[in-house]
């Protein structure tokens, strides 16, 4: 291990924000590269995102073996999931557990949640303030906040007027209500609403779902991992892994998937007859998971292609509810498969067919508003003890427009992004030296497996920093260039395709206000890697670096 830290000046090398996935990778990593690292994580403990969802039912739509990080042959060797997609609480146990393996608390900071990130010019160093007071300097800013820990609460008239318990799904309070017995509301139906409204229906008296947009939707089929599910892991994890490097292998579903079937995926659905495609279609369904709009090559650039993976999960939704008008409801239509986040879970359109549910489609039975005691839809009033916010997140930009972060110029990155973020790689900004992101506007993130971006990512990011300091650099910045060409290609890889027809958080269509940009480069993990690979092996162009003297 190379000891690259500076005198103990009390100044930090390195100050991660966030203890989820990509801050404990960074910091393992940055710690055995010699820097003096600290992480502060908002919550008591580790977790991310994940800390925060706790909600009935909140678990991983990417299957578990493939969730979890590569990085450690240690962690390899000695943890054992107990499903094929996690659950919330395993999860937290996991990073808990690697927290501990790898020894990596004594340098977190929990209940620690940032409030100011300011650079300061003069000295070269980022300055941090918590909202509990706590100051910290450090020569570099990595940000692994995640793509999607900003919460938002639905904008209703006379919210704020009613008198039940208002809970938001990334909220979760520890202390778990109970339902019996009780009329609750839920608002939204994408990934966080599917999976905790089967739970709350079997809880409570009577649930109200308020439904704008149904979204499409698959069953996971998760089930506990047995003895010859790990053993197989065993045999095919390095071939599952290269796969998924190469991109071919998701993780949301298709690792066991028969390979005649995956392979498909590299194929123009016109390449098979119709009868074939069904035979796939049906293949990827029975076998689970977010995987079965995405059965050949063109789903997002053919409209017919497109067309027919909605159409057959159209249909499932028709075979799964009793009544025809729920169910219509319920049939997502008017974009196209994939341009919003498809939802993975168990038994939620079949939770329609309960006596205790009521749909209320707000589209043709207006929201008005609430009062004390509920909710008013087209002049009649729905009496409520809870409300549910399953409303989403400000995604990719929130975890940091919500801190007051300044860069050189004193500018903050909210008022940078005003008009739609602009990034270099997804990683660095303009105005912002020595200041990194994982998970950030502009890079894959949450249109891949997030777990294994972020390793990619953080893997690289580390490298930038060694090399900044290795050549005793103390200014690392992206050049406006390079961040007007790459903010240009993340927008040109969905123009002339099915992305650009979005309406969604993709897009931040979920934010009032919010510029309607594509937030995440849309050209795959493989390629992804590939470019930020050539840039570090060609010394980073794309970077302005300053040494003390300013050269």
């Amino acid at each position: 291990m190379a000891d690259r830290r500076h005198e103990d000046d009390g100044i930090l090398d390195v100050l991660v924000l966030g203890g989820g996935f990509g801050g404990l990778h960074s910091l393992y990593r940055l710690r055995e590269d010699g820097h003096r690292v600290l992480v502060l994580e908002a919550a008591p403990d580790v977790g991310g995102a994940w800390y925060w969802n706790r909600y009935p039912g909140a678990r991983c739509d990417v299957e578990s073996l493939v969730y979890c990080y590569t990085f450690s042959p240690v962690i390899d060797a000695e943890w054992r999931w107990s499903e094929r997609y996690a659950a919330r609480d395993e999860i937290v146990r996991y990073l808990r557990w690697v927290s501990e393996r790898l020894d990596l608390r004594k340098d977190i900071r929990f209940d620690s949640r940032l409030a100011k990130a300011h650079y300061d010019a003069a000295d070269n160093l980022w300055n941090f303030e918590t909202e509990g007071g706590d100051r910290y300097r450090a020569r570099h800013f990595l940000s692994a906040a995640g793509p999607i820990s900003a919460p938002i609460m639905p904008d209703i008239p006379g919210l704020d007027r009613f008198q039940g318990d208002i809970i938001h799904t990334a909220r979760w309070p520890e202390a778990y209500p109970d339902f019996a017995g009780k009329r609750v509301g839920i608002i939204g139906t994408g990934s966080s609403g599917t999976q905790v409204i089967p739970i709350v229906a079997q809880q409570c008296e009577k649930l109200t779902v308020f439904l704008r947009t149904p979204n499409f939707y698959s069953p996971a089929r998760n089930r506990p991992l047995t003895d010859a599910d790990h053993q197989w892991w065993q045999q095919n994890r390095d071939l599952t892994r290269e796969r998924l490097q190469q991109g071919r292998r998701w993780g949301g579903g298709d690792i066991m998937l028969d390979d005649e079937i995956n392979d498909a995926m590299f194929e123009p659905a016109s390449n098979f007859t119709t009868e074939r495609r069904r035979e796939i279609y049906e293949a990827r369904y029975a076998n689970g998971g977010g995987v079965v709009g995405w059965a050949f090559a063109d789903a997002m650039v053919s409209v017919d292609a497109n067309e027919e993976a909605g159409d057959f999960l159209r249909e499932k939704v028709r075979d799964a509810i009793v009544d025809p008008a729920i169910a219509d409801k319920l049939t997502p239509r008017g974009f196209a498969y994939g341009t919003k986040r498809v939802t993975v879970g168990t038994d939620f359109p079949e939770t329609f067919n309960r006596d205790n549910v009521e749909l209320v489609d707000v589209k043709t039975e207006t929201l008005e508003g609430f009062n004390e005691r509920g909710a008013i839809v087209a002049g009649r009033e729905i009496a409520l003890d809870y409300l549910i916010a399953a409303s989403g997140f400000d995604a990719l930009t929130g975890a940091l427009t919500t801190i007051d972060v300044r860069g050189k110029d004193g500018r903050s990155l909210g008022e940078i992004w005003a008009d739609g973020p602009q990034t270099y790689l997804g990683i660095s900004v303009l105005g912002f030296p020595n200041m990194y992101m994982i998970g950030g506007p502009g890079s894959p993130s949450v249109l891949t497996n997030v777990v294994m971006t972020n390793e990619m990512q953080v893997e690289w990011i580390a490298d930038l920093i060694n090399h900044v300091e290795d050549n005793g650099y103390v200014r690392c910045e992206a050049t406006a260039e390079a961040q007007n060409e790459w903010t240009e290609k993340v927008g040109a890889l969905v123009r002339g395709n099915l992305w650009e027809t979005a309406e969604s958080w993709y897009v931040g269509a979920n934010v009032p206000g919010k510029p309607r940009v594509i937030l995440a480069y849309a050209g795959g993990y493989t390629a992804y890697k590939a470019e930020c690979a050539e840039i570090s092996a060609a010394g980073y162009p794309g970077y302005r670096f300053t040494t003390e003297n300013g050269h």
